[in-house]
């Protein structure tokens, strides 16, 4: 890493960590009577299943299911900037550190959640398998904006050829998406679960997501806009899954406060 991305990498890690800690400290406090996870095991089995099916049936037709040509080719200047500040020289070991990240996160979760659930192995099973029913949904989502916008990535950009249908696959980061769909959706679980590591969960995860998503860049395989729309939609993907399609319903409610917010407006409290 060259000096000038070495220097705004280290300008840029406070900023990292404070929007971390502004997330966790914006997360409901741990309820004394947790709302619970309702999974019905079949139904989120075949949901899924489905889902990682088509996902891996559009991976092995994507020759076919590629634009011939980019859609969305020339970046802006200032995502042309970010690449030269962020872009390794040796982009290989990025791309593999990647590589490992993006598929260590999801196993120290699953892992993690087997010892806060007291080791019993049906809780931990049905969380993993809410955490990757979130997951398969995002990487489906993704792999469908991939084809739809068709947008050339930064190195074959560089290049200024295509090589490959990959070359024109760039929006968004599939890694980013499923990082930060693993790290909301087992947050979101420990959560519901009542777990007291739950705000670890989430502050570990999205730290690790955010690693994968600077790697993404640092690799040259994506733009930062790529990344920051995986990290958005996905973490969206991620919390949204377990709470609209798992959460127990009980008596607990959500309530929204209008707050006023100096002259520009209002704003919203939230309570769960």
């Amino acid at each position: 890493l060259g000096s000038g991305a070495g220097s705004s990498a280290e300008m840029g890690m406070p900023r990292v960590l404070l929007a971390l800690a502004l997330v966790v400290a914006a997360l409901p406090a741990r309820p004394d009577d947790p709302p619970g996870l309702i999974v019905d095991i079949p139904v989120t089995a075949a949901i899924t299943g489905g889902a990682l099916a088509v996902w891996g049936a559009s991976e092995l037709a994507r020759d076919r299911l590629a634009p011939l040509s980019c859609r969305w080719c020339q970046p802006s200047a200032l995502e042309r900037h970010a690449r030269a500040q962020l872009v390794w020289s040796d982009t290989s070991a990025a791309a593999n550190l990647s590589d490992v990240l993006v598929l260590a996160l999801p196993a120290s979760l699953a892992t993690a959640d087997y010892f806060f659930a007291a080791r019993d192995v049906r809780r931990a099973g049905e969380d993993v398998l809410v955490a990757v029913e979130a997951v398969a949904l995002a990487g489906l989502g993704t792999q469908a904006m991939k084809f739809a916008v068709a947008r050339r990535r930064p190195d074959a950009w560089a290049r200024g050829t295509r090589t490959s249908s990959d070359d024109d696959l760039s929006f968004f980061s599939g890694h980013a998406s499923m990082a930060f769909a693993a790290a909301g959706a087992f947050g979101t679980v420990a959560w519901l679960r009542g777990y007291e590591a739950w705000p670890a969960v989430y502050a570990a995860g999205f730290g690790a997501a955010t690693a994968v998503a600077y790697l993404r860049v640092a690799a040259d395989r994506h733009w930062l806009s790529d990344v920051a729309a995986g990290a958005a939609f996905s973490t969206a993907v991620g919390i949204a899954v377990p709470l609209l399609l798992h959460r127990g319903q009980g008596d607990r409610k959500v309530t929204v406060t209008p707050l006023p917010i100096g002259a520009a407006g209002l704003g919203v409290s939230g309570a769960f």
